[in-house]
Order: structure tokens, then C-alpha cells, then sequence
């Protein structure tokens, strides 16, 4: 090649790149301009925004993104804009704000694939996929949703007491062998092998030995699987961008670690998906489960059926295992708590070892006890975050069309203006709801407006059964230094892992 002709090349290439960037500043200049009217932190940094604030408090604290924010909102008020790299995030902490957007206008909002695909895919790879909850178009995540709500409805999950029962009658065996030796276990990890196998056998019909099996590869895929998700939530790029992690060349050990859970996964919602058609089509007797509902509408793809089997697989697990840690912590930290729910259960159930549907509605404080623990320890605090799709107006601000706006759980969990002494746990705050002054507003665990938690009923009916029958049996002591403080995952788990000491009740 020509010298001279080389030099062009080059010339033409390296005004191309000055191009590029001249142009994403300008339009980064033009994005702090249209948000430079909202209250916010001073961005450190052009480029960055307010991540080198996020960084620096996260590694001088050890707490979360949630927790950063949080702060963020006692600083600024009730409306206040982060900038994070290119995203301008509005974040809302008034409920009637909240109710401006999420439930007035939501039909202007949809998901940002930006941060939803950081869920579905984990360096490139597929496992969540498209599924409920990560879902960014509207159509499709409506024709979904009115698939499954059959396999949610609460007169559907009454059918599923005996699964609860029989799953948790399991669980009681193994922590009697844990009681037995004499372990100081984490019940993070307790929790989370009785949640798995409950969502696995009510929806699935699976058994995945997670209890008993301390080799079972489930639990630590699914860690593994959230702990890539958050490594990603920590690269301000797109989930394009980290598809580069798929070439060998790119990758470090754990990210391979990553990649091959997301992979194990995918191939055992294949496998299990393969399984239940195989016995459809030879008109064997199936189950009438989540499964074979999302088989026989055949109006999905088998890649689509492998994005909800997993969406519900795991979210079913991670969200219910950790919440149940956070209150047994609660519980063990507050006697005059255990004790009111210790006296609940003995008069609800006696000797009863099975609870029955209609003692769910009987163990009324054991409720309170799990709605005040997830006041206070949301689990997935920062997940209410839309794309607006039209300029509207909060509190005399105006919020330009493409904006993300986000609120958070904490913004009212520990707001005294919203619940007295909120550090407190109180469960006798939810002892009358019905006379909480805009509690949908300020108390959305399950999310707010119309995609909710599909699977809020079964999450509550699970975790009445296994604190009912697990304080039925035995008794917890929390080791020392144990704390309420969260680590950060895709959701938000007991830092501490809530190590106890476990013994047998007298007389079992």
C-alpha cells in the first residue's frame, strides 16, 4: 500500500474517533442541561457523573447502591437526579409522586433494557433471558403474563399446601441432622435450599435435591448467576458491550465461573422442558403445574418457555430466601417478638404438625412479623426504575421524554416521616393496614402499579409455612457479631449470612 495512501487511512480514522468523541460530549453536555434544573449531587466527573461518589461511598462503607441513594434522597429532598455515566436517573420519594408515574401515567413507562438485560444475560449469555421480569416490551410481556396468572391465583396455590407442607417437612429433617451435630450454620443458605426446591416442585414437578444433597449445583449456579448480574450493574456499559466477556480472550476465571452457571442452567430448563413435552406428546398423565401450562398454550418458542421456566425458578427462590433470613434475624434480635409469634403458632396449630390453608389467615401476627421485616430489609429496594415515554411534570419540575425514573423502597422504609422510629422493628404496625395512610404508595415490596410480583400470594403462603413449622421444632441462636446490614446482589441478602446456633424444641 501506498505510504501516502496509508497515511489517509490513518488520518481519516483517527478524525473519525475525534469525531466520536467530540460527539459524546456534546451530548453528554446536552443531557446535564436538560437535568440541570432537578436537585442532585454535583456530578465529580464529566464523563463519569456521580459513579466516582457511588464508588468511593460503597468501598468507604461497605453498603449498597440502595443504601447511596437513600442518602442521596435525605440530602436532596423528594425529587432528585444521579447522573451515572450517560444516564440521568429521577428518582421519586414522595408516594403521591410515586403515584403520578407508576400508577397514573404507567401506561407512558416501559422497562430499560439497559439495566434489564444486565439481569437476562450475564456477559453475553443467555439465561433469564426475556422473561417476566426482565421483559422491556410491553405486548409480549402482557400476552406472558396472562399465561401464567392461572398458575399464581391464590385458589391455585391452595392446592399447593400439601407441596409446602411436604417440602417443608423435608427441611425440618435436614436441620434436625444440623441440630444434631452441633453446626453453626448460615440460614442464608438454609433458607435458600427449601425455597428452591419449593418453587422447582410446585411449578415444575422437579425434584432438584437441594435440601438433602449438599452437592446439589443449584444453589451455587444461582449465586454465581446474581453475583454476575451485580458485576455488571458495576460496568457503566450496555449489556452489548459485555458480551465481549464470550471470547475466551476477555475472560478471567470467575467470569468463566459465571458464564458456565448461566449455562448449566439454561441446559436444565432445557433438559426438564424436553422431559415434559416428550410425555405431553405420548399422552402420558403430566402435572398441572406452571410447566405444562407454558407447553400447551403453544404460543411460545421453547427458548421463550426455558426465559420463564428460569425467571420463575430463580426469583422465586433468591427473593423468598433472603427475606426469610432478614426475619429470622428480626425475630431472634427482639424475645418479645419471638415470643408473641412462638405463642401464635402453639394456639394455631397445637400439635398439628400440618398447616392447613385456613390457618394461614390465622397466623396473623406471623404476617406482620414477614410484611414488618420487609419494611424494613426490602429485598429488591432499588428495582422500580421506567423509561418515561412523554414529558410530564412532578412537584413544578418538568421530567424530559426518554428519562429513567426510579423511587426506592428505603426512601420510605427508613423515612420518620413516614413510619415512627423506623430503625425499630415493629410488626404491630401492620396490625391495621387498612388505616396506614397511602401504604400501597409507601410500602410496595411486590412492586408497584401493574407488573407487580406475579408470585407475591405464593411468596407469603411458602415463607407462613416454614417459619410456622420450623418455630414449631426448633430453636435459634444468633453468634455473635451478627448484623442487619445488606449485601448488594441483583437483590439485597444479609450481609452476615445470619449464622445461628440451632437446637431442638423440648420434647422433639
Amino acid at each position: 500500500m501506498n505510504f501516502g495512501v496509508l497515511l489517509w487511512f490513518l488520518g481519516v480514522i483517527v478524525t473519525g474517533f475525534v469525531c466520536m468523541v467530540l460527539c459524546f460530549m456534546l451530548y453528554l453536555h446536552y443531557l446535564h442541561q436538560c437535568y440541570a434544573h432537578l436537585p442532585g449531587p454535583t456530578r465529580s466527573s464529566f464523563i463519569l457523573g456521580n459513579l466516582p461518589e457511588l464508588w468511593k461511598y460503597k468501598k468507604a462503607t461497605g453498603r449498597t447502591f440502595s443504601e447511596f441513594v437513600m442518602e442521596q434522597r435525605f440530602k436532596y429532598g423528594s425529587i432528585f437526579v444521579l447522573t451515572l455515566f450517560h444516564r440521568p436517573m429521577v428518582y421519586l420519594a414522595d408516594p403521591s409522586y410515586v403515584r403520578e408515574v407508576f400508577i397514573n401515567n404507567h401506561r407512558y413507562l416501559h422497562k430499560s433494557s439497559f439495566i434489564y438485560d444486565k439481569v437476562g444475560f450475564v456477559f453475553g449469555e443467555r439465561a433469564l433471558g426475556y422473561g417476566l421480569v426482565t421483559n422491556t416490551d410491553e405486548f409480549s410481556w402482557r400476552k406472558k403474563r396472562h399465561i401464567m396468572n392461572p398458575a399464581f391465583h391464590r385458589k391455585c396455590l391452595k392446592d399447593f399446601m400439601s407441596n409446602f407442607n411436604n417440602i417443608s417437612r423435608r427441611f425440618l429433617v435436614h436441620m434436625g441432622k444440623v441440630a444434631d451435630s452441633g453446626e453453626h450454620v448460615s440460614m442464608v443458605k438454609e433458607f435458600s435450599k427449601v425455597t428452591l426446591e419449593a418453587i422447582s416442585q410446585v411449578s415444575f414437578n422437579i425434584n432438584t435435591n437441594a435440601i438433602g444433597d449438599p452437592e446439589s449445583p443449584f444453589s451455587s449456579a444461582i449465586y454465581n448467576y446474581t453475583r454476575g448480574v451485580q458485576d455488571q450493574f458495576d460496568f457503566p456499559l450496555s449489556s452489548t458491550f459485555l458480551g465481549i466477556f464470550q471470547f475466551k480472550l476477555f475472560q478471567k476465571d470467575s467470569q468463566r465461573v459465571i458464564i458456565n452457571s448461566a449455562r448449566f442452567l439454561r441446559k436444565f430448563a432445557s433438559d426438564c422442558i424436553s422431559a415434559r413435552q416428550q410425555a405431553i406428546d405420548e399422552k402420558k398423565d403430566v402435572p398441572n403445574d406452571l410447566l405444562s401450562l407454558l407447553i400447551n398454550d403453544g404460543s411460545l418458542t421453547k427458548e421463550e418457555i426455558i426465559d420463564e421456566f428460569l425467571t420463575i425458578f430463580f426469583a422465586g427462590q433468591e427473593t423468598t430466601a433472603n427475606s426469610l433470613a432478614f426475619t429470622l434475624y428480626e425475630i431472634l434480635s427482639n424475645p418479645h417478638v419471638e415470643a408473641k409469634l412462638l405463642s401464635e403458632i402453639k394456639e394455631v396449630l397445637g400439635d398439628r404438625e400440618e398447616v392447613e390453608f385456613e390457618d394461614l389467615a390465622k397466623l396473623n401476627f406471623t404476617g406482620q412479623v414477614l410484611q414488618e421485616s420487609l419494611r424494613k430489609h426490602p429485598i429488591t429496594a432499588g428495582a422500580l426504575s421506567r423509561i418515561l415515554e412523554k414529558e410530564i411534570t412532578i412537584a413544578g419540575y418538568q421530567i424530559p421524554k426518554g428519562s429513567t425514573v426510579a423511587t426506592n423502597n428505603l426512601f420510605f422504609a427508613m423515612n420518620p416521616e413516614t413510619w415512627k422510629d423506623p430503625d425499630v422493628f415493629d410488626p404491630e404496625r401492620f396490625a391495621n393496614p387498612g388505616s396506614i395512610p397511602n401504604l400501597s404508595m409507601t410500602h410496595f415490596p411486590f412492586s408497584v402499579g401493574p407488573r407487580n410480583c406475579i408470585g407475591q400470594t405464593f411468596a407469603k403462603f411458602e415463607s407462613k409455612v416454614i417459619l410456622a413449622k420450623l418455630f414449631q421444632k426448633f430453636k435459634f441462636k444468633l453468634l455473635p457479631n451478627q448484623t442487619d446490614r445488606m449485601l448488594g446482589r441483583f437483590t439485597n441478602t444479609p450481609r452476615d449470612g445470619v449464622i445461628c446456633e440451632v437446637s431442638r424444641c423440648a420434647g422433639h
